[in-house]
């Protein structure tokens, strides 16, 4: 093998490599979000039953 085919081979060896870790950082940075969306719609829910209780409990006071 001339060094020119082992230096290409090694460059698309190291690309990949570099594709992977951008992938699983990727796939974690949308993990992370889609847990903080569904972290805000039960913070969401709690306010929303928390003032309606409040309401209520003001009502028939």
């Amino acid at each position: 093998m001339s060094d020119e085919h082992v230096e290409r081979l090694v460059r698309r060896r190291v690309g990949l490599d570099a594709l992977r870790r951008l992938r699983r950082l990727v796939d974690l940075e949308r993990q992370r979000e889609a847990d903080n969306a569904r972290l805000a719609k039960r913070l969401a829910l709690a306010i929303a039953v928390l003032a309606g209780l409040t309401f209520l409990v003001l009502f028939f006071r």
